[in-house]
């Protein structure tokens, strides 16, 4: 066994997982100063802000898109931030929901809406097919990164 700096290799790799920062970020890191009081500077720095008002930003999307958009981000969240807590990811969700709507083109989501329902039941079961067997590709796709 290889000895490094007087213990096994496996002391030290056990040692590493207990300290996740590397010797320069705990050397450049700001100290603390037990006379600062940093609650009340962060109340301070954040005291003006306003979260942005969501109210009626989706109305035009239909429920069930938005259910799937909602689990679609989830899934996301939970695969690229698994190290975040529960409440972080919530936030993260709510985030990238409300960005991707107010991304969305509501003219060309209300045009598609418009061709699905002139469909045929026939023909709109056969596309939702389609697009499920799309997103399910995407999502593999998504998944081996």
């Amino acid at each position: 066994m290889d000895i490094v700096e007087n213990k096994t290799i496996e002391e030290n790799e056990e040692n590493e997982e207990l300290h996740p920062f590397t010797k320069d970020e705990l050397e450049n890191a700001e100290k603390y100063d037990p006379n600062r009081d940093y609650r009340q500077e962060l109340l301070d720095k954040y005291k003006d802000f306003e979260e942005e008002d969501y109210t009626g930003i989706d109305d035009f999307v239909e429920d069930k898109d938005k259910v799937a958009l909602i689990r679609y981000c989830n899934m996301i969240i939970k695969k690229n931030y698994s190290e975040y807590p529960s409440v972080m990811e919530e936030i993260l969700v709510k985030k990238m929901y409300y960005d991707t709507i107010k991304n969305m083109n509501k003219e060309d989501y209300l045009e598609e809406k418009r061709k699905v329902n002139s469909l045929s039941a026939l023909d709109r079961e056969l596309q939702k097919i389609k697009d499920e067997d799309n997103l399910e590709y995407a999502l593999k796709e998504f998944n081996k990164d």
